[in-house]
Parts: C-alpha cells; sequence; structure tokens
C-alpha cells in the first residue's frame, strides 16, 4: 500500500473516531456546560489540526495550489479564533459588530480566495462567473429560508454593521460552498476525492453558520449543541482533504461543459424557487434585509449573464473569423490541387467509396473526351472501361478499381483499355491507389492515374516487326559466309599463307558471333509474339550439366579458367535443348568475366519439389542494385561490357523468359568484388525417386 493512501487512511480513522465520539457526548451532554468545554475543545482541536494539515499540504504541493492550501490552513486558524471568542464571551460587550462575526466573515472570505486559486487553469471571466454563481446561490438561498422558516433572521436586522453581518456571514458561506461544489463537478479523477472532503466540509460550515445566525436572531446562541458537531466536522472534513493522497494527472479543469451545465441550471433553479416562495408568501414581513438580498441575487445573475453573453459573442465572433479563415484556406487549397492535377500530363480521376468518380483532371477529360458533367454520375468501369473481345463486358467485381476500395489493394502497371466518348478505343497503363483514412483506416475511395501508351505500343510492334525482318534476312548470308569461311580455314581450297590465315581465323570467328546475334534476336522476337516453343520432358541433371561443360571446356581453356562440377543429382523436366541454351548464357557469361586462375563451379541441389541449379564465378561481381535491371532486354552492368567483353545483352533476358516456361525461376546473387552465383530453378520429374541417381563423372 503506497505511503499517501496508508497516512489518508489513518487519518480517515481518527477523523471518524473523533466526530462519533463528540456525538455520543453532545447526546448525552446537549446544553450542559460540559458540553459547551467539550465543542470548544473539539472547534480548538479540530480547527488546529485542519491548520497543520493544510499548511503540511502546500509544502508538498506547487505553484498556486500551494498557496491555496496555506490559504485554507490561514481561514481554519482565523475561524477558530472566532468560534473561541464566541464561546469564551459571546461577543464583547460595548461593540455593535461582535469580533467572531468579523473572524468568520474573513475566514470565509480567505476560503473563497483560496479555492478560486485553486484550478490550475482559470481565465478571470470564469474565475467570476464562479464568484457570481456563489452569491446568486447564497442569497437565493437565505431568500428561500427566510421564506420558509426564518424570518426572524431578517426581522431583526435593524440596519447598522451588525446587522450586515448577520446577512453577510450566510451569504459567504453559501458561496463558499457553491465554488467547492462548481469545482467539484468540474474536477477529474486526480482532485476527485479531495475536493469532494473540501465540498463537504464547507457545507457542513454553512449549516452550522446558518443555524448559528437564526439562533442569535431569536435570543442568542449558546454552545454545546448540534451546531458545534457541524463545526467540527467540517473542519475534520477539510482537514482530512489536505491528507487525500495525490494523483497522477493533469490538476485542471476536466469538464468544463458539465459545469456551465450544472451552474446556469442551478442559478435559474434557485432564481426561480426564490421567486415562487417570495409569491406564494406574499403576505409575510417585508424587510430592509430581504429587499438587500433580492438586490443583491439579481445583479449578481445580470453580472453573471452578462460575461457569459460577452463571452458567447466573443466566442462565435471568433469561430466565424476561424470558419472564414479556414473555408479560404480551403478553396485556396482546393483550387491549388485542381491545378496541380491539371498540370499533370497522365490522366487521373478518383472515385468514393461507392465508386462514383469525384474528380477528373484535365488530361483525362481531353484523353477520353469527357467532362465535368460526369462526376457523380457512375462508376468508372461503366463510364469508359472497354468490354471484352467479343463486346461482353468485363464484371465489376474484378475491376481493380473495385478491387482498391474492398480490398486496400494497389494495382501497378495494370494494362486496360479505354473507350474515347466517340467510341475509338485507347491502350492505357493504371496505377490504382486506395485512399484510407489516417484516423479510422477505413478506405474512403482510391485514386487512378493513367497513361496513353497507344504510340509506345505501336513503335514497339514497329521495332519488334524491324528485328524480325533484318534477322531473317541477316540469316540466309550469314549461313554462306561461315559456311565459305569454313572451307577456306580447313584447308579443302588449298594452303593459306600465314597473314592470310589470321584473317581468315578472325572474320569465321565474327561471323559465328553475329550468328549468335541474330539466333538472340529471333529468340526475343518469338518470345514477344509468344512463338517460343519448349518441349519438356523427364531428364538427368547431372546429363545436362556435363553437357553444357563439354561444350564450354574449350572456351574455358582459352580464358585460363577452371571449369568445375561439383555434386549435381536430380531428375528434372527439362527441354533439353532450351536448358542447354540457358546453362550455355550463364556459364559462358562466368567464364567471360572471370580472370585467369579463377574458378567456375556448376551444382545443383535437388529439392522435394525442384531442383536448383548454380552457376558460380570468382569475377567483379554486380552492384545490389542492378540484380535485376541484368535480366532486362539490352542490359547489362556496365555498358563497356558490350565493348570490352562482347554481347548484346539478351542472354539473360531469354534464360529467363526459358526458365519461367519451363516452370522455374532465376535469381543472381552477388558480392562486388567476390564474384556473382546465378541460380534457376526446373520442377522435379515425376517418380524422380524411383529412377537411378545420375551423378556427373567430371
Amino acid at each position: 500500500m503506497p505511503s499517501g493512501f496508508r497516512a489518508f487512511t489513518c487519518a480517515a480513522a481518527v477523523v471518524v473516531a473523533a466526530v462519533v465520539a463528540l456525538t455520543v457526548f453532545l447526546g448525552l451532554q446537549s446544553g450542559t456546560d460540559a458540553a459547551a468545554v467539550a465543542a470548544s475543545a473539539g472547534l480548538l482541536l479540530a480547527g488546529g489540526a485542519t491548520a497543520v494539515s493544510c499548511f503540511l499540504r502546500s509544502r508538498r504541493s506547487q505553484r498556486r495550489r500551494r498557496g491555496s492550501w496555506r490559504l485554507i490552513g490561514t481561514a481554519a486558524l482565523v475561524a477558530v479564533s472566532g468560534n473561541l471568542i464566541g464561546a469564551a464571551s459571546g461577543g464583547p460587550a460595548g461593540l455593535s459588530i461582535p469580533l467572531n462575526d468579523l473572524t468568520i466573515a474573513a475566514a470565509l472570505t480567505l476560503s473563497i480566495i483560496a479555492l478560486l486559486m485553486f484550478p490550475a487553469i482559470r481565465s478571470r471571466r470564469g474565475l467570476a462567473v464562479l464568484v457570481l454563481d456563489g452569491v446568486v446561490a447564497g442569497s437565493a438561498v437565505l431568500i428561500i429560508a427566510s421564506s420558509l422558516i426564518y424570518d426572524n433572521l431578517l426581522l431583526t436586522t435593524s440596519g447598522g454593521l451588525g446587522g450586515l453581518t448577520v446577512l453577510v456571514i450566510p451569504v459567504l458561506d453559501v458561496v463558499v460552498a457553491m465554488i467547492a461544489v462548481l469545482l467539484l463537478v468540474r474536477s477529474n479523477s486526480a482532485d476527485r476525492l479531495t475536493l469532494a472532503l473540501i465540498a463537504s466540509g464547507y457545507l457542513f460550515y454553512m449549516m452550522s453558520d446558518l443555524n448559528y445566525a437564526i439562533s442569535q436572531a431569536e435570543g442568542g446562541y449558546v454552545f454545546g449543541t448540534w451546531t458545534d458537531l457541524g463545526w467540527v466536522s467540517g473542519y475534520a472534513l477539510i482537514g482530512l482533504a489536505a491528507w487525500a493522497p495525490v494523483r497522477k494527472g493533469n490538476p485542471a479543469v476536466a469538464r468544463p461543459r458539465v459545469a456551465e451545465i450544472v451552474g446556469t441550471v442551478t442559478i435559474f433553479a434557485v432564481l426561480l424557487a426564490a421567486g415562487v416562495l417570495q409569491t406564494v408568501n406574499s403576505g409575510g414581513p417585508t424587510t430592509p434585509g430581504r429587499v438587500i438580498l433580492w438586490m443583491v441575487l439579481v445583479a449578481a445573475a445580470c453580472g453573471r449573464e452578462l460575461i457569459i453573453s460577452r463571452d458567447s459573442y466573443e466566442l462565435r465572433l471568433n469561430l466565424e473569423h476561424r470558419v472564414a479563415a479556414q473555408t479560404a484556406d480551403l478553396r485556396h487549397w482546393a483550387e491549388q490541387t485542381r491545378a496541380l492535377l491539371d498540370s499533370v500530363a497522365d490522366g487521373i480521376y478518383g472515385v468514393d467509396v461507392s465508386g462514383r468518380v469525384t474528380v477528373i483532371n484535365r488530361s483525362a477529360r481531353e484523353m477520353l473526351g469527357l467532362d465535368d458533367r460526369v462526376i457523380g454520375t457512375a462508376h468508372p468501369h461503366e463510364l469508359f472501361h472497354a468490354p471484352a473481345p467479343d463486346g461482353t463486358p468485363y464484371p465489376i467485381e474484378e475491376c481493380y478499381v473495385t478491387e482498391a476500395i474492398r480490398h486496400a489493394s494497389v494495382a501497378r502497371s495494370e494494362d486496360d483499355v479505354y473507350l474515347r466518348s466517340d467510341g475509338t478505343e485507347v491502350a492505357v497503363e493504371i496505377v490504382a491507389s486506395p485512399i484510407v483514412d489516417p484516423a479510422t483506416s477505413e478506405v474512403t475511395g482510391a485514386v487512378v492515374a493513367f497513361r496513353d501508351v497507344t504510340e509506345r505500343r505501336e513503335v514497339e510492334r514497329m521495332k519488334d516487326r524491324f528485328l524480325s525482318v533484318v534477322s531473317h534476312e541477316l540469316r540466309t548470308p550469314l549461313t554462306s559466309i561461315r559456311g565459305g569461311l569454313g572451307l577456306i580455314n580447313s584447308g579443302a581450297l588449298g594452303a593459306l599463307p600465314p597473314e592470310i590465315e589470321v584473317i581468315a581465323a578472325s572474320a569465321e570467328e565474327s561471323a559465328e558471333r553475329l550468328g549468335r546475334l541474330v539466333n538472340d534476336i529471333l529468340d526475343v522476337e518469338r518470345l514477344a509474339s509468344g512463338n517460343f516453343e519448349v518441349r519438356p520432358v523427364p531428364h538427368s541433371a547431372a546429363s545436362l550439366i556435363e553437357t553444357s561443360a563439354t561444350e564450354l571446356a574449350s572456351l574455358a581453356q582459352r580464358a585460363g579458367v577452371t571449369l568445375e562440377v561439383g555434386d549435381v543429382g536430380g531428375w528434372v523436366v527439362a527441354d533439353p535443348d532450351r536448358v542447354a541454351q540457358v546453362l550455355g548464357n550463364l556459364i559462358g557469361n562466368a567464364i567471360k568475366f572471370s580472370e585467369p586462375g579463377d574458378t567456375v563451379r556448376i551444382s545443383t541441389a535437388p529439392g522435394r519439389d525442384e531442383v536448383v541449379f548454380a552457376v558460380a564465378d570468382e569475377g567483379r561481381g554486380i552492384p545490389a542494385d542492378r540484380l535485376e535491371d541484368i535480366f532486362e532486354r539490352f542490359r547489362q552492368v556496365d555498358s563497356s561490357d558490350a565493348r570490352l567483353e562482347g554481347g548484346t545483352g539478351l542472354g539473360l533476358a531469354i534464360t529467363r523468359a526459358i526458365v519461367t516456361q519451363l516452370g522455374g525461376r532465376v535469381w543472381a546473387e552477388s558480392d562486388w568484388g567476390k564474384g556473382s552465383t546465378f541460380r534457376f530453378t526446373l520442377p522435379v520429374a515425376p517418380d524422380a525417386g524411383q529412377r537411378p541417381p545420375a551423378k556427373s563423372a567430371l
């Protein structure tokens, strides 16, 4: 148990025990001298203990709270001194104002100041409203009380300072109690216990002071009665509040709206009650004191409403200015956004959560022949998404706009066909993204950006057609050139001089390289047109690697590179000719980019569903940001590679296409400066476990 809570529990036990003991004693000895002595002693002890407790609490408090607790402790000392003066002498003779009334009034004034300092955050107008609420409530309560049972209190008011104190003390009592109750209503959990005890203490004190004032008006007050118990209980509760455990939390006002409502309802309720009772008892006495109370009540209520009205007026003006400023900002932002969207060359349109078009930029309107009248009319799938080639519309549930809204998915670089308003088609490439509310994480719509790719696709078709024609036209003469150079170099036409023999060999090698280039271009053209065929059959992975290693052994020997075949095994579903082309590309590249003395290693790793082939070299490696780019057409690690090492940048693109068609995948791993490893997978052949293991003999 925390030490603060233990101290509070002990203090509460002491307070309960003391109040119970005094209650029992007054019940047995009420009106006797012993009861008066006991009441006086109780007032002295309770007031002194309260003062000490408040001063101790002030040492543990900060800023304004420290001053509040000090003022409450001082008020306790002043009030208990007034109680003791009244108990000892009943008020010094010859004075028009009993001295104890002055001390009580001073103590209540200090309490009001202390409570007004209690909130950590409070405007001056808020403090004024709080004070006026207490004044109105105090005056109204006194009017109600006088109309019911306390007419003697006002009938005995003869004017002067003595009569004024009879009215002022009850008013101050009710003001203090009202302020304490309003603070309790506005408090948060950190202050609720403390303010509940303080409000309860001042309510007890208020009731005892009212009873004391009536008793004095009816013939004199005698100590040793239940009224003294109320004072003692009030002191004890306020002192116990000083021992309440300090909880974490912001001590500022927590519920101002609730407090304003409660305050307003309370004020008008007491005003109504006072007016009704005054009307019902109109035949009763009308005293100067009651007139004064009504004047105070009306003045305080008017002042309160004037302050609240001014606050409401200033708040309304402030809100109007803020709304006007924010509206102007929103209008400027909307115009700026509109200008920004219209300046983009790509088409952009947005939809709401139901799929209706909410915004469309200028480029989209011009490309599709639309205007702003389409906004809010229909789903873009119904407005301009083209149907299938047979004329049937695609399901709207499969539209990327619908998927972006329903599943918060993003569609990137997706091809589509849109219909212009005149019925013509336009090929587009789109990116569709959901619009997500950051506060609720809910999809509120989607935005689609699209680009007209008609011209780009036409250029690609022309390029592919050109490459196809050129490749076929080159292949026929190349065959004759290679054949003729082969006859010359073989000596079939006679021996050649050494100089001519070197030139002829170089020409034959160049013709071979040109032939491979033409074949690569033809393969790329077949891949793009969908005419690239593979014929997969079960095959031994070891025999595939041995065949390629044997064919490339002479190339490795000329480059001074060791070709090493590691552990290979497994059966795969593959087209032997196409896999040989893949291995030829990978092993040839490894040899090409290795230094003399390096080793190129070939191996496989059979798995349950696939066999992983690996070709590793000790060359310069590949940068991490280029490991994907090199599988695109006409891409190499360095543009100088084409000049220094030869090649066109088509080999790896063809490799990926072949492996993909065979149901596998290919990727590269590399540490810059430490070599590279290219891996690809092929599906395991059916019944591979029943086939004899094929191991390489190399």
